[in-house]
């Protein structure tokens, strides 16, 4: 059978992706420090003095945290005194998001995965041969099942069906 070698194939894919999950998963676990969101950025900035070296196109290092407020960017100033700080605190908030969004990506494929297993395992019932029609149901009932049924319900109830009678008997998977 061809499925075999396809299930053998998706079960090592899942088995990896899982293991790339349980990578993720542990960095997300193993964040024990505070998280600053946002983006830390250093960015050139002139003072405007004309003496000033600036002046002649070697800008001053300023640092800003960039957050995103209501889908409108903010940069705030930060001191110099708090720069270690803030760089490390959003530094742990971006790798957290990434391994955030690692997760939602691999529980996707992870699922997607699951599925094509699933179709690969399940056979149909009863199995169609070679040649014959497709002898699944489509459904609905077949025309001789209806057929019954119509005789029960004008009255043909002679070997004891649709009286509403349980003996016990029949598909236990039905509901009553």
């Amino acid at each position: 059978m061809s499925k075999k070698p396809e299930a053998s194939r998706l079960r090592q894919q899942l088995t990896r992706t899982e293991e790339q999950r349980d990578q993720h998963l542990s960095e997300i676990l193993e964040t024990r420090l505070r998280m600053i969101r946002g983006s830390f950025v250093v960015l050139g900035k002139k003072c405007g003095k004309p003496n000033c070296r600036c002046a002649t196109g070697e800008t001053h290092p300023t640092s800003y945290l960039s957050i995103s407020e209501e889908g409108r960017k903010r940069m705030v100033h930060v001191r110099a005194a708090d720069v270690g700080r803030v760089r490390d605190a959003a530094g742990r908030y971006r790798r957290f998001r990434e391994a955030r969004a690692a997760l939602s990506r691999l529980s996707a494929e992870l699922l997607a995965m699951v599925d094509a297993l699933q179709e690969c395992l399940v056979d149909p019932y009863p199995p169609s041969t070679p040649g014959e029609k497709d002898s699944r149901p489509s459904g609905g009932p077949g025309r001789n099942e209806r057929k019954k049924e119509d005789q029960g319900a004008t009255g043909g109830e002679e070997d004891g069906e649709g009286d509403g009678a349980d003996d016990g008997g029949g598909d236990p998977s039905r509901s009553r």
